[in-house]
């Protein structure tokens, strides 16, 4: 109950400020129109690179909001409060988690759109996009929103989050492309299943990690 707290107000403070948000879509929009150019004019090129395209940056445009959901708390000078509420800390965790994968869902539905228009990725195909989007995520937001919280404090913090965050996150990020290949060329169903059940596994193992060592990490 107290982590969906944490989440609801997270958004609130999010939707009235709207810098981790503004930020991170400028950042997008930068990267797409770099790679749009790099990638020239040809169709055929454009739709290969856009799966990856589609990843890489959701995946910086997310280690962008996962700081920002924890510097909430150093701005406004409250994480040492959530510290000293009675209980376990796993909740602190599985609040801040909530509120980052509602943003990349929106981030992520946002980039969709902007990949298809751009990078000619078939949104006729959107309910296997949208599960690819989910599972891959999920996964990134579980290892994100855990090194965020450590790295809060430090002055360095972003640099050390995209340090520690993405060597994790690699495999959940190409099994995403992957799956998002197969999405765009329509490769067996059976194929694409095959890396969701991967990205599943990468889910399950990621935040069942998280959960457990959040608790003991942020306290030492």
């Amino acid at each position: 109950m107290r982590a969906w707290v944490l989440a609801l107000r997270d958004l609130r403070l999010e939707w009235r400020g709207r810098a981790g948000l503004l930020s991170a879509f400028s950042f997008i929009a930068v990267v797409l129109f770099i790679m749009g150019i790099a990638f020239g004019p040809d169709e055929g090129n454009l739709r290969r690179a856009g799966p990856g395209v589609l990843w890489v940056a959701l995946a910086f445009a997310g280690s962008l909001l996962a700081s920002r959901a924890w510097a909430i708390e150093v701005e406004n000078e409250t994480l040492d409060e959530l510290l000293l509420a009675p209980g376990s800390r796993e909740w602190i965790y599985v609040g801040k988690l909530l509120f980052l994968w509602v943003l990349m869902m929106v981030m992520g539905a946002f980039l969709l759109v902007l990949v298809a228009a751009w990078f000619y990725l078939p949104l006729a195909a959107w309910p296997q996009l949208l599960v690819t989007l989910v599972l891959g995520g999920t996964g990134y937001t579980a290892v994100s929103a855990f090194y965020a919280g450590l790295t809060v404090r430090l002055r360095a913090r972003d640099v050390l989050l995209y340090l520690l965050v993405f060597p994790l996150i690699l495999p959940v990020v190409l099994a995403a492309v992957k799956a998002t290949i197969g999405i765009a060329f329509g490769a067996d169903m059976a194929e694409v299943v095959s890396w969701w059940k991967l990205l599943g596994v990468f889910d399950v193992v990621y935040l069942t990690l998280c959960v457990l060592l959040f608790p003991g990490v942020i306290e030492g």
